[in-house]
């Protein structure tokens, strides 16, 4: 029976052609990619995404509180739900005050809100990462370099072989050094971009109460945009966590073969219908590896690089 394109498995959407493109790549020595080690990172993120939006939510809550603005009924339960339930009973009330000071003081209360938490989770957050989540985030790298490495060794032809092979001691010692920065480097832009995507949802929230403090906004109704921050997590942390590994395993075949010598390379794409047309362009030409063009930094880029030329001194 045919497949109706695309399809999803293990994560990954294939269009028409991408398993073939696949294998085409990995017969040029470009390994594929590993999913379960990509799933790891978007577990990690899933869950931290989500832990986010709780915490904000409670966060809101208490200020609310201080402010006079939430009932004493107001449920101290931690989950999406009754968070949920508290906001939008919060967003009924402002709708049933009737006169302009009534509403004016309320405004004023939810303003003071805003202010109190801009500065809690805009500037007081600003802390060093918890050690232990940026150790599962590095120990994901490590494994995704070990085993890439191993790979693209496996997976290497005749050419590529040849020349991953011929390592000195030196040249060794020069590719676990090269190897080990770049692991570091993309552990360290991984964790600026996970605090940058969680300063957006901040920035979201607060904006919405901001909205309705200053009249800019006639309601004040969090529930949609929390219940889509709140679902769409499992979304952002797959594309995020395949967006990472792709660029991390580039990122150590670039030192792979720079530690091997190579000076040029050859642009491989997948050859399904969803490679970029700018990227389609680049398939087949060579270029120096210390300047490839700037298509190989886009986001969610699957194409791959194969050495053609390299130094034997």
């Amino acid at each position: 029976m045919a497949n109706n394109y695309p399809v999803r498995r293990n994560g990954y959407l294939y269009s028409r052609g991408t398993k073939a493109g696949f294998l085409r790549m990995q017969r040029q020595g470009i390994p594929r990619p590993l999913f379960s080690i990509q799933d790891k990172l978007a577990n990690l993120l899933r869950s931290r995404y989500k832990a986010l939006t709780r915490k904000l939510l409670k966060d809101l809550r208490a200020q609310c509180k201080v402010n006079n603005i939430v009932m004493d009924a107001a449920p101290e339960d931690d989950n999406l739900d009754s968070l949920l339930k508290l906001f939008d009973d919060m967003k009924k009330e402002f709708e049933k005050q009737q006169g302009e000071n009534e509403k004016a003081i309320g405004r004023i209360n939810l303003n003071n809100v805003a202010n109190t938490l801009e500065h809690q989770w805009l500037e007081e957050d600003q802390e060093e990462e918890p050690e232990f989540f940026v150790k599962k985030i590095g120990d994901v790298f490590k494994e995704e370099q070990d085993d890439y490495i191993k790979r693209l060794l496996s997976d290497a032809d005749g050419r590529t072989a040849q020349i991953l092979s011929s390592f000195a001691i030196d040249k060794n010692k020069f590719f676990e050094e090269n190897l080990e920065n770049v692991r570091t480097l993309y552990l360290n832009n991984s964790i600026a971009r996970i605090k940058g995507e969680e300063e957006v949802i901040k920035r979201r929230i607060l904006q919405k109460i901001i909205d309705y403090a200053t009249g800019q906004s006639a309601v004040l109704d969090l529930t949609d945009l929390v219940k889509e921050g709140y679902e769409s997590s499992d979304h952002l942390a797959r594309l995020f966590a395949r967006d990472q590994m792709q660029r991390f395993n580039k990122a150590c075949t670039l030192a792979t073969f720079k530690s091997a010598a190579v000076t040029k390379v050859k642009w491989v794409t997948c050859g399904d219908v969803r490679v970029r047309k700018s990227h389609k362009a680049l398939n087949g030409q060579i270029f120096d590896i210390n300047n490839l063009p700037d298509e190989v930094d886009d986001y969610n880029c699957r194409c791959g690089l194969v050495p053609v030329e390299w130094d034997d001194d």
